[in-house]
């Protein structure tokens, strides 16, 4: 019993050692690594956001989840970055101010637009950082139609473009967001209640 006892207390102190090692790391992209408390940061945010709007009527993400969704964010705008740049497409912050003129005025005006980022599980901070990412994948689609891809078979030419380049920088993420999915290039739930239900003792 003795033995057994102190093996488990060996273990434990690994695990929680292994996990203080570990406990900057957020998720990496080729050379890119991107800090867990980066991530965290834009999650907070997020949460402080809310707090100064009704948010009853909205279908907000929360916990895990939410954790995971900023966790895959961060991955995606790296990915896009890169194609864009192998692509030579050039987005300047004049194309990103067009952009978010088009949407502020689709939504009533810039007041309407706090509330509209929370109501769409998006940071204020990340807000660029989408709209650029929306204006790479308008010109991935219009290439690929250029190029006499059918227009409804457009977007499924840009999800093989995001995983072959996943494929290609790879991809490594914290265990705590979940298990990254190279087929799909997305971070999944590591269980399926994602973390919901508790297993009684």
């Amino acid at each position: 019993m003795r033995l057994i006892k102190k093996i488990s207390t060996l273990i434990a102190v690994l695990v929680l050692v292994s996990g203080c090692s570990s406990m900057g790391a957020g998720v990496s992209i080729g050379d890119t690594e991107i800090k867990a408390s980066k991530i965290q940061a834009i999650v907070d945010e997020m949460l402080a956001a809310r707090k100064s709007v009704d948010t009853s009527q909205m279908d907000l993400i929360e916990g895990k989840q939410l954790l995971r969704n900023q966790a895959q964010f961060a991955i995606v705008k790296v990915l896009f970055d890169q194609i864009a740049t192998e692509r030579n497409f050039v987005v300047t912050p004049s194309d990103v101010a067009q952009r978010r003129d088009q949407i502020t005025s689709q939504i009533g005006g810039e007041a309407n637009l706090p509330n509209a980022l929370i109501s769409a599980n998006l940071a204020e901070s990340s807000f660029n950082d989408y709209l650029r990412i929306l204006i790479i994948v308008d010109r991935l689609n219009s290439d690929s139609i250029a190029k006499g891809i059918p227009e409804s078979q457009a977007s499924s030419e840009v999800s093989k473009a995001l995983v072959a380049m996943a494929a290609k920088l790879g991809v490594e993420v914290n265990s705590k967001y979940g298990k990254w999915n190279p087929t799909s290039a997305a971070i999944e739930a590591d269980d399926v209640t994602d973390g919901a239900v508790t297993p009684a003792p």
